[in-house]
């Protein structure tokens, strides 16, 4: 019978030990990281700038349905709903065309918490759509148009680019652009 209880004692052991151990590595090596462009992972509403991300500029405006604006490079959204009953955020449609190696219209402008929806299509050649600060890419062949969509939870002037067409250093890129509401 001693033999019997100390092999009980021993695998009772030995599974509490597995388990702490198990325990321990998730709390250590499987915790969930935080998007480094999120600037809760500073603990605050701290401005993380990078190579694609810098403050807001002064005085801007977020057009709505049928805003007329002064610069043909700033989009102006096809649609705007509510997000949701009784919240401010909004759905902001947009249409993006990439011809002749520029994304045109080429800045988007919305709101902190919209949900930024762009159709994004592809004229004359295989363009992609590269935004880096959200960990996005949409690729669109020759006469396609893609969704490139996503929440808009970070405020800043974000650059984004096409890869195919030389990355950060070529004349394809724009702006999306979102201000705190």
């Amino acid at each position: 019978m001693d033999n019997k209880r100390i092999l009980l004692i021993g695998g009772i052991v030995i599974v509490v030990l597995a388990l702490a151990i198990t325990l321990v590595y998730f709390l250590r090596v499987k915790a969930p990281t935080k998007n480094p462009g999120d600037s809760s992972a500073l603990g605050g509403n701290e401005f993380v700038a990078s190579e694609t991300r810098e403050e807001v500029p002064e005085n801007i405006q977020v057009p709505d349905l049928n805003s007329q604006v002064e610069d043909d490079s700033i989009a102006v959204p096809i649609g705007v709903t509510d997000a949701a009953p009784g919240v401010k955020a909004q759905l902001r449609v947009f249409n993006i065309s990439a011809e002749g190696g520029l994304f045109k219209p080429s800045t988007v402008i919305a709101n902190k918490g919209d949900t930024v929806h762009i159709n994004f299509t592809a004229v004359d050649k295989s363009y992609d759509m590269v935004l880096p600060d959200y960990g996005m890419k949409q690729t669109a062949d020759k006469g396609e148009t893609k969704v490139f969509e996503f929440q808009a939870v970070m405020t800043g002037k974000f650059t984004y680019y096409c890869d195919l067409c030389g990355g950060l250093d070529s004349q394809t890129k724009g702006y999306i652009i979102i201000a705190e509401q």
